[in-house]
């Protein structure tokens, strides 16, 4: 029994070590991060995908034509994706009192094909502007959304990435609108670090921007149709892996988006099931440091209360969740500086308790059972088509 104790408590430290080391790296990566400057007036199309989105996607749109960017360059594609609701009544009305907004409705999609990335690559096919932008339809961006994000296209930069940020507008409980947005957060600021290394781990599709020729030279998003998750981060790991483009992530608070929180814990979990299924395809150095951070969660998960019963005499496992706790902050700290959203901190150490079992339930979940989107029950990729 000693001896198991011993070597489950050796391999919490060596786990935990490469754990610290990782973050340490994302933290070097933040500081490198900088501001665009480039004077670049590309023709941009905003593509927003929408289902059932009668409640926001007006905001939404309305949000996109009060840009501070030339109108004459800017084109938004409303991509209806079989909803139930208003949703496109709400873009149609929009779209008949400015020639900027177009509506594409889709009536099916493939079997074989991801409901999102279908919407996104329909939509992307009606354009031939020179950069893409995504967002979500439940998203509200500020008035400089496309001016500042631009500003990072340097001629070798071939995505760009954001800020997300959450507005507790629907009264969410204060606990759960903390933990998930800082759960957000955390997924942010190690993608931000990666990025100011010049790697990719994580992208958001709710924020984030593509020259149309790096979209064309990975073939879109042809290779990722049948994946049901990680379409954003998926499409950046592919450009900045095979071709000679680079990625920059935008840190001024102009290029922020702004959403809303779920309002259910059950709804958080789903969330978090349906991002988790897209690391399978990570490359493969950033898959193992995933691999080995999931299997440091279920060591901690199990071993931390066994160390704090038993009170046993030197407790590694407890000691490395406490460097754990000290590593998530000193990288949430210096990230939430630097995005003006220092204020969620008031909520970590609640989300530090929640971070573990949230993880491994997503991950078991997201695997090995389903989830839900808009409605739609999914698993984790779409059947291959057939040759």
């Amino acid at each position: 029994m000693n001896l198991l104790n011993d070597i489950l408590s050796f391999t919490v430290f060596v786990l935990g070590i490469i754990y610290i080391r990782q973050i340490f790296v994302f933290v070097s990566g933040i500081k490198k991060l900088k501001k665009g400057t480039i004077g670049f007036f590309p023709t941009i199309a905003v593509i927003v995908p929408a289902r059932n989105e009668e409640e926001h996607i007006g905001n939404c749109v309305k949000a996109l034509l009060h840009q501070d960017y030339p109108k004459e360059k800017v084109t938004i594609i409303v991509v209806d994706d079989q909803s139930s609701d208003n949703t496109a009544e709400v873009v149609q009305k929009l779209s008949e009192g400015s020639s900027r907004v177009r509506l594409l409705k889709i009536e099916n999609h493939p079997h074989h094909v991801s409901p999102k990335i279908n919407a996104l690559m329909l939509g992307i096919a009606q354009t031939t502007s020179e950069i893409i932008f995504t967002t979500d339809a439940d998203c509200v961006v500020g008035a400089q959304w496309l001016s500042s994000i631009t500003k990072h296209f340097s001629p070798e930069v071939g995505i760009v990435t954001g800020t997300t940020i959450f507005y507790n507008k629907q009264q969410v409980a204060p606990l759960l609108f903390g933990v998930q947005f800082l759960d957000f957060l955390s997924q942010t600021a190690c993608a931000a670090g990666a990025i100011g290394n010049g790697e990719v781990n994580n992208c958001n599709g709710s924020n984030m921007a593509f020259r149309r020729s790096a979209y064309d030279a990975v073939g879109g998003y042809s290779s990722l149709a049948h994946i049901n998750s990680g379409d954003d981060s998926l499409l950046a790991q592919q450009i900045v892996s095979t071709t000679q483009w680079k990625i920059r992530f935008a840190i001024e608070p102009e290029s922020q988006v702004t959403t809303f929180p779920v309002e259910h814990w059950k709804d958080f979990l789903q969330q978090r099931m349906r991002w988790a299924v897209q690391t399978a395809h990570y490359q493969p150095a950033m898959l193992m440091f995933l691999v080995t951070s999931f299997l440091l969660y279920i060591l901690l998960f199990v071993l931390t209360p066994f160390s704090i019963v038993f009170f046993t005499e030197f407790p590694l496992p407890v000691i490395v969740l406490c460097g754990k706790f000290i590593i998530d902050y000193l990288i949430l700290k210096r990230f939430t500086t630097l995005t003006k959203t220092s204020s969620i901190l008031k909520f970590f150490f609640p989300a530090e308790i929640f971070h573990i079992p949230t993880v491994l339930l997503a991950v078991f979940g997201g695997y090995f059972g389903h989830f839900e989107w808009k409605g739609r029950t999914l698993v984790r990729a779409m059947e291959k088509a057939r040759a």
